[in-house]
């Protein structure tokens, strides 16, 4: 490797300086607005607006004065359009930065601007002859960040000089830096990982995991591999490659292959070990990378202490002494932890104008040393540091989070079912659930024909589960969360009515089986995960989450997989922290996934009748322990409301064949042979995902818009939006929160106890002398 015989942080000094007081001359040999404006960037104000990041943390706390005036906020940014300029004019390796661009014309969509910002990229990157041509510049890959009515935010990987020839009065741009990389919580969330996965209750294989979103346009899915997406289900294409359905690294997994991506890997992982930390490398030291922690920074500091104005005088923040902290710890202490403790994955996008491909690194902490805490914070800022990375985020482990409930969502009159009585009972749907697995011996998923239903070929002939993929393993434990979620879903008997058949007993069921016999969920990425049952399954249920409220790197991964699937839904539990501890009424509990935009985030109301346990309101009143609203960026959750409380369904025992409803069944939460009665919004996502499944039928059968069943109506393929809306539309008003003890907390549609209310099929869709 050739080193440069200045030294790379003087280089950039240099370059520094030049970048603050270089100015051209416009037409009129004036120097323009943009040298005088630069180097230019959003203030923290606008950035709060538009991305939840750790920036707020690592600059927010500096001085009394307003965010967007904070002096070091100022100085971080130069330092980041003079690193861009930098990589850009590099001898060997020219590279390009991610930077936010911002359009805020009047009276333009958000399409009209997304088209000037990529027009004017494109003129900018064309060359001279090139233009003179009529041809056109490089591709321009933009992935929109937000979208209001005052501007539109994308991201975007250019040169540093591009972005700043975009500057005017209608364009911001803004430097990609560190921080902003990291979503909001990402430092805290790896030192809480890294503490779980040394816990004694750790589930085995648990490990922490840093996920990274690379920037549009980069190591992008070549043409041939595009080709084998497009076989009909992901999982045959894995079948073709002879993949072992039950080991989870196998599955979907393509992080195996880095081909296109070793560049990003190695470049840094060599920016993490200590043979890189010396001035003299060719190589950036990674303290020099990041602001905080910059030479710059010190002197900053330093001219801030001896302002003798006191205009200027900040001192280091917390953050920034953190930082600090942890480089001094690792620096000869973690280089045996990167070179052979790190396993890179990488998801490559097959559309790159609508998403970007991801990777996944994961931190194997076995057998740690007592600098490992500073090495898992460290490994953020060394992924943060590099230019083909626009966003970095710690995945959160997650947790788990019926005749009653048939007739509550149909009539709300016992034993009234006017849905299935006209055969809408989810014949010719397959609902996904991701969950702990499903006791297939029970008598409501048990198939004569097929009594052990593994493997990830998907069967349609199977009376009750068509596909059951182990990510984790074959089976669920004894009364386990995921056979009570799935009999909700679809449960039915198999020789004749059951106590406990489910909202939609029509239906089959496609089973991501992500728990091990302790109940701990270790679901594998987003897409493969999501992908159960496709393209069967328009439905996917997940009665699982963290409680972190922010808007997280697998919250958009739902997102995205909804964007990219029209017909698709994913149903989410909010979760159950609305109420703990003494406290109750608790905002801000509803955690990822639920935090997507697309999906349908599910709390939880009252039982009914003799299902209520002792003090029940009943069910006009939601659960106190239903998780609150709003999400960490103010949006409402959760969407709807449906029973939560002692739900009735099966109940595995993986050591008995054919369990099946007892001669007493259990009142509210107890258990029997072969049912089980819980709470929790676990029970209440079922509820939706099984009345999704109705909707669907009722179209697809061509209900509507009379009423009465007419196959010349028949819409064969409803899209996930339509039957979010149609459930949504159809809620109903719930009284308040029963809070038990601490009494009625007032509740009203479309705040964050309710959202829009109260799940009720019979308000939702019209069925001719029934609603």
């Amino acid at each position: 490797m050739i080193k440069p015989s200045l030294s790379l942080i003087t280089a950039l000094s240099t370059i520094l300086s030049v970048a603050h007081s270089q100015t051209t001359a416009n037409t009129n040999g004036e120097p323009s607005n943009i040298q005088q404006q630069h180097p230019t960037h959003l203030t923290l104000d606008q950035l709060n607006l538009v991305l939840d990041s750790e920036t707020a943390t690592e600059f927010g706390t500096f001085s009394s004065q307003e965010l967007s005036d904070t002096s070091t906020w100022n100085e971080a940014n130069r330092y980041e359009w003079s690193k861009g300029l930098a990589a850009e004019q590099s001898p060997l390796n020219p590279q390009k930065y991610p930077y936010l661009i911002c359009h805020t014309g009047e009276n333009m969509s958000g399409w009209q601007r997304r088209l000037a910002i990529t027009t004017a990229i494109t003129n900018v990157t064309a060359s001279p002859a090139a233009t003179e041509e009529g041809e056109e510049g490089e591709e321009v890959y933009l992935h929109t960040l937000y979208n209001e009515d005052d501007y539109l935010c994308v991201y975007g990987q250019l040169m540093a000089s591009v972005a700043i020839s975009l500057i005017d009065d209608v364009f911001l741009v803004q430097p990609v830096m560190a921080s902003l990389k990291m979503i909001d919580g990402a430092v805290e969330g790896m030192k809480e990982e890294h503490l779980k996965a040394l816990g004694d209750a750790s589930p085995e294989g648990y490990f922490p995991r840093v996920d990274m979103v690379l920037c549009p346009g980069v190591a992008l899915m070549e043409e041939e591999e595009k080709e084998q997406e497009e076989i009909q289900s992901y999982f045959e294409y894995l079948q073709q490659l002879d993949k072992d359905p039950s080991s989870n690294a196998a599955i979907g997994d393509e992080g195996e292959n880095l081909d296109g991506a070793e560049d990003i890997t190695e470049a840094i992982t060599n920016l993490l070990l200590s043979e890189n930390l010396t001035n003299n490398s060719a190589v950036l030291p990674l303290s020099q990378q990041f602001y905080m922690t910059s030479q710059a920074y010190i002197d900053y500091l330093n001219n801030s202490t001896n302002d003798t104005d006191g205009d200027n005088n900040e001192e280091q923040s917390e953050r920034a002494k953190m930082w600090g902290d942890v480089l001094d710890e690792y620096q000869t202490s973690c280089d045996e932890t990167y070179k052979t403790r790190l396993t890179w994955k990488i998801y490559r996008s097959t559309q790159p104008e609508r998403s970007a491909s991801e990777m996944q690194v994961v931190y194997n902490n076995t057998g740690q040393t007592d600098t490992d805490a500073s090495c898992a914070l460290v490994l953020l800022l060394g992924i943060s540091a590099n230019p083909d990375v626009c966003s970095v985020d710690v995945r959160r482990g997650v947790e788990p989070s019926n005749r009653i409930a048939s007739f509550m969502v149909e009539s709300e009159i016992q034993n009234q079912y006017p849905f299935r009585a006209r055969g809408i009972n989810g014949t010719g749907e397959t609902v996904a659930v991701s969950d702990t697995g499903v006791d297939s011996n029970n008598c409501y998923f048990y198939d004569p024909e097929n009594p052990q239903p593994v493997g990830f070929k998907f069967d349609a002939s199977a009376r009750k589960i068509d596909q059951y993929v182990p990510f984790v393993d074959t089976g669920d434990y004894v009364f386990g969360h995921g056979t009570h979620v799935a009999g909700t879903i679809a449960g039915k008997r198999w020789d004749g009515e059951g106590a406990a058949d489910g909202i939609a007993p029509g239906a089959t069921l496609a089973v991501a089986d992500i728990g091990n016999g302790n109940g701990d969920l270790l679901p594998p990425n987003d897409k493969t995960l999501l992908s159960t049952g496709r393209p069967n399954a328009q439905i996917h249920s997940a009665s699982w989450g963290s409680e972190f409220n922010f808007y997280t790197s697998r919250a958009r991964n739902f997102d995205q997989f909804m964007f990219e699937n029209d017909e698709f839904l994913i149903i989410v539990a909010a979760g159950n922290s609305g109420s703990g501890d003494g406290a109750y009424d608790v905002p801000n509990t509803v955690g990822d996934p639920a935090t997507a935009k697309n999906v349908i985030a599910v709390g939880a109301h009252n039982s009914w009748g003799d299902s209520s346990a002792i003090a029940n309101l009943g069910p006009s009143y939601i659960a106190d322990f239903s998780s609150r609203g709003p999400t960490a960026d103010g949006r409402m959750k959760p969407d709807i409301v449906a029973v939560g409380k002692s739900v009735l369904s099966a109940g595995a025992d993986p050591n008995v064949v054919g369990e099946c409803d007892p001669s007493r069944i259990p009142g509210p939460n107890d258990k029997g042979e072969g049912l089980l009665s819980l709470q929790g919004t676990s029970m209440a996502t079922p509820v939706v995902s099984g009345t999704a499944a109705l909707v669907r039928q009722y179209f697809r059968d061509g209900y509507y818009p009379t009423g009465r069943k007419n196959i010349n109506d028949s819409y064969s393929n409803p899209s996930g939006a339509l039957i979010k809306a149609v459930l949504m539309n159809g809620a109903q008003k719930l009284q308040g929160v029963d809070n038990g003890a601490n009494g009625v907390t007032d509740s009203t549609p479309y705040d964050n106890a309710q959202g829009f209310g109260r799940l009720s099929l019979q308000d939702s869709v019209y069925l001719v002398g029934e609603t």
